[in-house]
């Protein structure tokens, strides 16, 4: 199985999809419970993602579990003590556990497409220190501001106006990069975690708000 990297501190990991859906299906103790979903999804892609979560999520805790949604659209376990939060990006699965805090995670591959949108997610005074960054350190930030939002659990947030980069350690394998956003009543600062590889870049980060 393509499990790529199992973290215990932070619990957390990352699953390269190299299989089919058919083939992912097949790694379950009681596919048939995975049938209503699958059934009901035309797209392929969409298919072995979901399973590669489903099948990550067992790595991760020793267990299948069942994953719903909040009405803002953010996951978490039924019957389980664990907060949790989801990611998936081309070919990849990411997944982040914690008993006690909310928690955020994304995965990005990389690709040029992040220097066409750059004006999308930056503030001016962002985009003035950042305009001419690799493609690294913007896809590092992106990933991080979408990692902050899934930690506030808000239905919504416009990443140029409410969530802002504050400061950022540049490493060629993992750092932080620290990220306020001012959205909600918290107006919280996180620290944000990055891991780099010539494939993706992760990142994630636990909110000591609690749940």
């Amino acid at each position: 199985m393509p499990l790529l990297q199992k973290y215990s501190s932070p619990h957390w990991g990352v699953w390269k999809i190299e299989e089919c859906w058919e083939q992912l299906l097949t790694l379950f103790e009681s596919p048939a419970l995975y049938r209503p979903f699958l059934d009901k999804c035309r797209s392929e892609i969409r298919k072995a993602e979901w399973l590669a979560v489903r099948l990550l999520l067992r790595e991760l805790t020793s267990k299948e579990a069942s994953v719903a949604y909040h009405d803002n659209g953010a996951p978490y376990l039924l019957e389980s003590e664990y907060n949790i939060s989801i990611s998936h990006t081309k070919g990849y699965a990411a997944v982040i556990l914690d008993c006690v805090h909310s928690v955020g995670i994304d995965i990005e591959y990389r690709s040029e497409r992040v220097q066409r949108i750059k004006s999308r997610f930056l503030n001016e005074d962002e985009y003035d220190r950042l305009n001419s960054a690799s493609t690294e350190v913007l896809l590092i930030c992106w990933s991080a501001k979408e990692t902050t939002f899934k930690m506030t659990r808000q239905r919504a947030a416009d990443f140029r106006k409410d969530i802002r980069i504050l400061s950022f350690e540049l490493s060629e394998t993992t750092g932080y990069i620290d990220v306020k956003e001012t959205f909600t009543s918290e107006a919280a600062t996180y620290r944000i975690v990055y891991t780099v590889t010539p494939e993706y870049i992760v990142t994630y980060g636990i909110s000591h708000a609690g749940k």
